[in-house]
This record gives C-alpha cells, structure tokens and sequence, in this order.
C-alpha cells in the first residue's frame, strides 16, 4: 500500500463516493443489471475512484505482488450494482454459464464492496456461481485530510509517524466506519443477512432459487461468515472464514493490540533487538517477529506498526475504541503530531491531542465495562449451524492466530460443534498477502483459501468426509486441505 492510495476527503466527494455510477448501476429494486463479455477482475468497468473510495486499489491490496486471475478465459455475464439502504453499496454478479449456486462475500477492513473482486470474485465466478458483496454500510473507506482543516477533530487519527512525511504535513486519517458517526459491527452484520437476501430475491426473480449459498470473508469479513453460520444458519450452506477477527466480551483486539503498541518503540529504537519488548509481545499472543537485512522491510511486527501508511496495529485500535467504546474520547488541535527527534519515521511523535489522539493513551488503553457490554451484541459463539472452515497465517502479527484463531476453536468445541468445523493454519501465512512480497519467507494463503472453498463444497454438496474436523492443523501446502 502506498501514499497514492489516500486522497483528502470533502464533503462532496463523500456524496460521490456513496452514489458513483456507471452502466448497471442501480437504485431500485428490480432492476436486471447489465450484461457484459467479461466479469473478470481488471476487464470489468467499475465506478471511479474518489476520495475514500478506490474500487480497484481496495482488492489490489489485498493480493501479492503478481497475483493473476485464476480465471483464465473471459466470463460473460451480468453485473448489476446497487443500494438499498443509505451509504450502502452492494455488487452482485451472475456468469452466463450459472450453475444454480450463490456466494456471498464479507468485506475486510472498511473497504468497499469490490473488495474482495481478486481474492474471491474470480473464483468463484469461473467455476460459475453467482458472486455477491457489500462495502457494510460504510460510504468511504479512509482518506487523508488536514488536521487544521478537519471538522471532526474528535473522531480523526492524527498520524503520528513521518513516513512519507505524513505527520510532517499535519495530516489526519478520516475513517468511514467512525466519521462522522460511528457504524457499529452489529449494523455490519445485519447488512450480510440483508445482502444475502436480497442476492437471493434477485436470482429468484431472474432464474430461480439458488440451490446452495455459501458465505465466504477475510479479516472482518471471515467475522461475518462466523456470525452469519451462528444467528442465521438458514440462509447458507456452509462457509470459509479467512484471518477472521475473533470477537469475546473477556478478550479481542481492544486487549491485545495496546500491550503491541506499548512495547514496540522500545524493540524498534532497539534495531529490532531488545529481548524484553520482543518477550513481551510475544506474551500478548504474536507470532515470533521475522527480521531481515532489508532496510525497506526490516521486521514483520515493524510493518504492523509503522512500516505501513495504514499504520495497522494502531489505527485499528484507534477505530475498533470508538466504534465500540462508549467512554472512548479523543481531540486533537490544528498542531497535529509533532515527529521524533530521535526517528520520525519509525518513531511515534508527540501529538498536540487528547485522549486517544496520543500514542500514549492507545497504548495504555483497556476497554471499559461498557465496551466489553458492547462486545456481547455481536461476540462470537462458536454455535455453528452448517459446516465451517478457517484458514489462519502462523505469521499474522496483526489478526493473530493465538488471540482469534485458538479461542474461536475453543468456542465451537464448547459450543459442541466440533464435527462441522475445520481450521488450518498456512505455515508462514500473515494477515495480508501482499506482504509476501516484502521477503520474512512469507507464503501467500490465497491457494489456501480456494483449496479450502472446494473442501467445503465437497463437504456440502458429495458428503466428503474430510479429516480433522474440531482440529487446528498446520498446512504448507494448498493440497492438504483439498486439490480440486
């Protein structure tokens, strides 16, 4: 991910972005969409890109470097692109060759509902199922804009760290899911049901009913699988849940990304060596730090921090309080943040801010009894109704396994539902493929993840009786979960 991908936010690029149209948009219900020769990913018109909202950079980043489609031959079809709630946005895609089958997909991050076009979209369309997603009510995903210039001072990200002189130019991250209000997870998840309806009310009105819908999502969106196959396991067949976050009242990300926050500056004013801070976050539950001499990418934990401008580990924590926590505050000033004299770059600067506007505060944050009160409206249960299965990177230093992977499974075991679920872990897999084109001897989880799509299918559709259900096992190789 790189600068480019960020772009100042206006009020009317706002408007724009939630009402982008092209051939086959559409607003009411009904409408047939639009045919087109290819629905291939990068042969397929999009809206445009504006401010907050990049169709085509939001599933770019997702894939590593030279990512090609697994589609090799164009597939005809029909797109129809839509709304209907306000600020939502669904794509719906129905190959000419349908085989009478529906996927849904859960969006990550607060990206838009062409998220997930290269990881999944292809995929399943070659194979000929309808493909539906949603960017979750969420207008826009981020922007930058100025911390002097913004009219939310209390619900932006001061950045507080100079790379790409972001902080330098007193620049502040704008995020759809916070500003200017706050769109809760349950409102996420209720949008999931709502788009698989209403991709099934489409078909039926156009074809018939599908005769097998399975849900697939990565990070948030493998959350939405999850909690889809709990409340409401009669609208799908079966899932695959991708680095899904883990969501519990006793323990989540509002827990463990503060003890990262607190000991990373110390670990990397150390040249990713001091053994303390490396302990300390390896106690929270992250996956031991891989290093290498490549000043651009010297640490994998570093990249989670600092090393990129979405500055993972620290906007989330910023965002996920706000969504979630009702004491959460936060300001900051037309100072803005003020870069480390001893390195601006990796360093957290010194914000003119309050509550959790400062590096400080996030990393000594803990979630109040109101927020973990919060959590119990959409936590996870573990109480799957159809069969599930979880793939996880051994390497994630964000959505860790240890912290989402291991209490999901403990949960479905309690929850006595071990028989329909499997998960594996991807031997040097982190969160985002696109990582492996930085080195660490990273291994991309894509082909995991289709590997595991065609287990499920085998599982749902020809009774196939795949091995180690209620088990984590550790895969290097797509073909230990499934060869096509």
């Amino acid at each position: 991910m790189r600068r480019k991908r960020f772009l100042t936010i206006t009020t009317a690029a706002l408007s724009a972005a939630a009402s982008a149209a092209i051939p086959g948009f559409a607003r009411a219900d009904g409408d047939e969409g639009t045919d087109f020769p290819d629905l291939r990913w990068g042969h397929l018109p999009l809206p445009p890109s504006t401010p907050g909202y990049d169709p085509v950079g939001d599933a770019q980043a997702l894939v590593a470097p030279g990512t090609v489609s697994p589609a090799p031959n164009p597939i005809p079809g029909v797109q129809l692109i839509g709304s209907y709630a306000p600020n939502q946005r669904f794509v719906l895609r129905v190959p000419a060759d349908w085989n009478g089958r529906l996927v849904v997909a859960g969006t990550p991050a607060f990206r838009s509902e062409f998220a997930s076009d290269a990881i999944w979209g292809d995929y399943v369309l070659m194979h000929g199922y309808a493909y539906a997603s949603s960017n979750k009510g969420i207008a826009y995903n981020a922007g930058l804009e100025k911390v002097a210039a913004t009219d939310a001072p209390g619900r932006v990200y001061p950045i507080p760290f100079d790379l790409f002189s972001l902080e330098s130019e007193k620049l502040a991250i704008r995020l759809g899911a916070i500003a200017p209000a706050s769109i809760p997870i349950t409102a996420w998840n209720a949008d999931f049901v709502t788009l698989t309806l209403a991709a099934k009310q489409y078909l039926v009105a156009h074809h018939h009913l599908p005769s097998h819908t399975y849900a697939v999502g990565f990070s948030n969106g493998g959350a939405q699988v999850r909690s889809l196959l709990e409340r409401h396991p009669e609208l799908v067949d079966g899932g695959i849940d991708w680095s899904g976050v883990y969501w519990s009242p006793q323990h989540s990300l509002l827990d463990y990304l503060p003890a990262f926050l607190r000991a990373m500056p110390g670990y990397v004013a150390s040249g990713f060596t001091d053994p303390q801070a490396a302990a300390a976050i390896e106690a929270a539950g992250f996956p031991a730090d891989r290093k290498q001499s490549a000043d651009a990418h010297p640490s994998l934990w570093f990249e989670y921090f600092a090393g990129q401008p979405s500055f993972y580990a620290d906007l989330t924590l910023f965002a996920y309080a706000f969504l979630i926590d009702p004491a959460a505050t936060s300001s900051v000033t037309a100072g803005g943040c003020t870069p480390s004299a001893t390195d601006g770059a990796r360093l957290p600067g010194t914000c003119a801010a309050g509550g959790l506007g400062t590096p400080a505060a996030r990393a000594a944050y803990v979630p109040s009894h109101d927020a973990r009160s919060a959590i119990r409206a959409f936590a996870h249960t573990g109480y799957i109704e159809r069969p599930l299965i979880s793939i996880a990177g051994t390497a994630d230093a964000f959505i860790t396994p240890a912290n989402n992977a291991a209490p999901y499974l403990a949960a479905v075991k309690r929850a006595g539902k071990g028989d329909l679920y499997y998960q594996y872990l991807v031997d040097g897999g982190t969160h985002v493929d696109a990582f492996a084109g930085f080195g660490y001897g990273l291994r991309a989880q894509l082909p995991f993840a289709w590997a595991a799509f065609d287990q499920l299918v085998a599982i749902s559709e020809r009774g196939y009786q795949a091995a180690g259900a209620g088990t984590a096992r550790t895969v290097t190789a797509p073909g230990e979960i499934l060869s096509r």
